[in-house]
């Protein structure tokens, strides 16, 4: 397998392969691996890389930090896995003068809406990855297999891909805080932005690249409660604030948060607030 020099990127010789093999002669139409690298003793830190393609990156040892869409970065060292989304923008790498030792595969295929479905991949979060055992000969063997440019063999590396995500996805499952926070956070600051629409939990799913079920499953398993009513009890809480701080009207604060109805907002507030909004402004008074 060649090795290459490229001080950019590292003092020591590096691997990646990308055999550019023509999809017609793969047998696996749904999921195609492109990149594969090694890239032993990393320093260079990427800014704002906006990539095309889903990415599995693997840190065998070293430290580091990653961010997403300019969120806060999180930390990256020995036996950390992230996920790269495609239309996402990061910033990740080991600090000045530091180094991390990096494999990485990059991913395609219409399959790929099916792993976010079953939660074999997610973005947004860096998780453990040190109790999984043999990570780095698992992508060791993917490169091997690409280096030929066999498409039969690429075939293979592909599904070794799905299998390690498999595996992957039951180590996350004992540990779930280890894999959802950093999206988590994201889809809770954008539904909090738009407690003064109506929110679209369709576009909102497909900014984060995820299905709705999806959606509606991370968002009742973080929070214990159905997306849309979630997306209530946050419009409730604002309601209660504006009743508690605003002269404002009941009729003013539903119309504000997107109730035509004044009535049916009473009954919801009520039902999450534990009294009708009348009261909890008396209440205060």
């Amino acid at each position: 397998m060649p090795k290459v020099m490229d001080y950019m990127i590292s003092p020591y010789p590096v691997r990646i392969i990308d055999p550019k093999l023509d999809a017609s002669m793969l047998r696996l139409k749904s999921i195609r691996i492109g990149q594969a690298g090694h890239l032993p003793g990393r320093t260079l830190f990427r800014r704002q890389v906006v990539f095309s393609h889903w990415a599995m990156v693997y840190i065998v040892s070293g430290s580091g930090s990653i961010s997403e869409n300019g969120g806060t970065p999180q930390k990256a060292g020995d036996g950390s896995l992230f996920f790269f989304r495609p239309g996402c923008s990061y910033s990740y790498g080991p600090p000045p003068g530091g180094s991390w030792d990096e494999y990485y595969i990059n991913f395609t295929g219409s399959r790929t809406d099916e792993w976010l479905e079953a939660g074999l991949i997610a973005g947004g979060s860096v998780f453990q990855a040190g109790g999984l055992h043999g990570l780095a000969d698992f992508f060791e063997e993917v490169l091997e297999l690409m280096d030929g440019g066999v498409p039969a063999d690429a075939d293979r590396a592909a599904l070794r891909l799905e299998a390690m995500l498999l595996e992957c996805s039951f180590a996350v499952r004992d540990h779930p805080r280890l894999w959802q926070p950093g999206a988590l956070q994201l889809i809770r600051g954008d539904l909090e932005a738009c407690i003064y629409e109506q929110p679209d939990l369709a576009e909102l799913a497909a900014k984060h690249h995820m299905s709705m079920s999806t959606l509606r499953r991370l968002v009742r398993s973080s929070s214990g409660y159905p997306l849309h009513e979630y997306v209530h009890r946050l419009k409730m809480g604002e309601a209660k604030h504006l009743l508690l701080n605003t002269s404002l009207q009941v009729k003013e604060i539903s119309g504000m948060l997107h109730y035509t109805d004044p009535f049916y907002f009473s009954r919801l507030f009520k039902k999450y607030m534990g009294l009708s909004p009348q009261l909890c402004r008396s209440n205060i008074r």
